[in-house]
């Protein structure tokens, strides 16, 4: 099952060094580490949710 994720560098609910540690339990996620949002940023920004998919989707 393809998997991506968004870990955010200034997550203030998230530590961004734990999200990717745990990241490497899951075969085959690709983690997207982004500064441009914070914890929100699927709500705030609906191209962060394009961008998910197409990283699941192996496009980007």
């Amino acid at each position: 099952m393809p998997v991506a994720a968004a870990v955010y560098q200034d997550d203030v609910f998230v530590d961004r060094e734990q999200s990717l540690e745990a990241a490497k339990f899951v075969r085959g996620l690709r983690a997207w580490v982004s500064d441009a949002h914070a914890h929100d940023g699927v709500k705030a920004d609906p191209a962060v949710f394009d961008r998910l998919i197409a990283m699941a989707r192996g496009e980007t």
